[in-house]
């Protein structure tokens, strides 16, 4: 057995133990990846508040960017899957050889947008006296689209496959480049807040470099088939069915951002968009361990899928709600805890010092929502192994546009901490629905399977 099919036993396997094996790795590559952003806030917030608060601005678009390519992936991983499941080697390696395709075509676009369109787009998403910087960190950022998707695409192909080690091993090079780069280019070719964003384009460009790699030496069980390429449109159709909501549901959580920023900046415009963009930074690294349960299960439930298995589907669904709650109640109550040292990190420079109090109230806050953000993040990936990509972008806006009326009623007491509140609210309101909506899709997917033909 090479080791490309020994990896598929990942998914194939026990569906517990696959999830298990597969969710360390998967949450240490996603919580580098988190780290990737989250490195250059922390060296940033050495040049400022302007500095910080641009890195904040930038941070939704960046947001899109990373959801179109992880929601590619997505799309991709299902399609593969459900073909390793049924043995369908080759229809694997088409899949992935048109995902790819697709990644680098929506890069280029995403470039060309930014060329013409960065200042107007930055000033919409509330830049105002920040602009100077938002443009030097946001542009080189945002042309560099193709390399950024074609990194996430790998990262997702390669735990289609089961070999989350691999996917995991090439987002922690990116990161190591990344802080490497960082210090160097920012303060010591005194390159600012630019220096930043072409740190994280380089990583960028290392781990898919990596990935590169391992396709081209054969260990892995897909195989690109680029020779003769050309559209498969039913091929193309199964990818997007899940690939183009999974997009935009980041897209959507962009925008819900964006919003949010607005009603904060009618709160306190000097500090309110800088302390929310940087907690979630602190709360988009312990989200990642969520991420992580949700991306082990969408392979190992799309195999099931495809295997026609109602009883895998529903053992992997309620062992990575059992388990994921469980480990985010731990998290939550640990960085109750520890959110006056996480916020540190953040607010040594005299000039950001100020913002210490209100972000270490916003990470508590915001820790409480913890356990409840997994339930939303497993069911919607429930729905995306089953191609179930409307349902999965449905359940997120929900979770995710509730923060913007609850946000905008709490910020009438004109009160930093009562917007946290309402963060916080929303997804525990948001999830809870979503846990009821994967109930029922599972009540209809045993029907479903049970009507098909042996």
């Amino acid at each position: 057995m090479s080791e490309g099919e020994a990896s598929t036993s990942n998914i194939l396997g026990d569906p517990k133990k696959s999830l298990l094996v597969m969710v360390v790795p998967i949450a240490i590559g996603m919580i580098v990846q988190a780290l990737n952003n989250l490195v250059d806030a922390i060296w940033v917030s050495g040049l400022g508040t302007g500095a910080l608060a641009a890195t904040g601005v930038v941070f939704p678009f960046f947001f899109i960017l990373v959801g179109i390519g992880n929601g590619l992936g997505t799309g991709a991983s299902q399609a593969i899957a459900r073909r390793i499941g049924i043995g369908d080697r080759e229809g694997a390696g088409k899949a992935a050889s048109q995902v790819m395709v697709i990644g680098v075509l929506v890069g280029i676009i995403i470039t060309a947008i930014f060329a013409f369109a960065a200042e107007p787009l930055f000033v919409a998403a509330g830049a105002g006296q920040y602009l100077a910087e938002t443009m030097a960190y946001g542009v080189p950022i945002m042309l560099c689209a193709p390399i950024y998707m074609v990194s996430f695409i790998f990262s997702a192909l390669l735990r289609s496959e089961g070999a989350a080690k691999r996917s995991m091993h090439i987002q922690v090079v990116g990161v190591a480049v990344h802080m490497i780069l960082d210090p160097i280019l920012i303060f010591y070719l005194d390159m600012g807040v630019t220096g930043a964003a072409v740190a994280s384009a380089v990583a960028m460009l290392a781990a898919s470099l990596l990935a590169v790699r391992y396709y081209v030496s054969g260990g892995t069980y897909v195989r690109f088939r680029f020779k003769g390429f050309r559209f498969d449109r039913e091929l193309d159709r199964d990818i997007l069915r899940v690939g183009v909501p999974a997009s935009l549901e980041m897209v959507l959580l962009s925008l819900s951002t964006l919003l949010v920023n607005l009603i904060l900046e009618s709160v306190d415009p000097a500090n309110g968009i800088a302390i929310y963009t940087t907690g979630w930074r602190i709360l988009n690294i312990l989200t990642m361990i969520a991420v992580s349960f949700g991306s082990a299960l969408v392979p190992i439930s799309a195999a099931a899928y495809g295997q026609r298995s109602y009883d895998r589907i529903k053992e992997v669904y309620s062992f990575a709600l059992k388990r994921g709650v469980t480990v985010m109640i731990v998290v939550a109550v640990v960085s109750i805890l520890i959110a006056p040292y996480m916020v540190m990190l953040f607010t040594y420079s005299g000039s950001s010092a100020e913002l210490a109090d209100e972000m270490t109230m916003f990470v508590r806050i915001g820790s409480l929502f913890l356990p409840f953000y997994m339930i939303g993040l497993v069911t919607a990936s429930l729905f995306q192994s089953i191609g179930k990509g409307l349902w999965s972008l449905g359940a997120t806006t929900l979770r995710n546009f509730m923060r913007v009326p609850f946000c905008f009623v709490m910020s009438l007491t004109m009160s930093l901490t009562m917007v946290w509140w309402g963060v916080t609210i929303a997804e525990v309101i948001g999830s809870s629905i979503v846990l009821c909506l994967g109930l029922l899709v599972l009540r209809m997917l045993k029907r479903d399977l049970a009507a098909q033909p042996s």
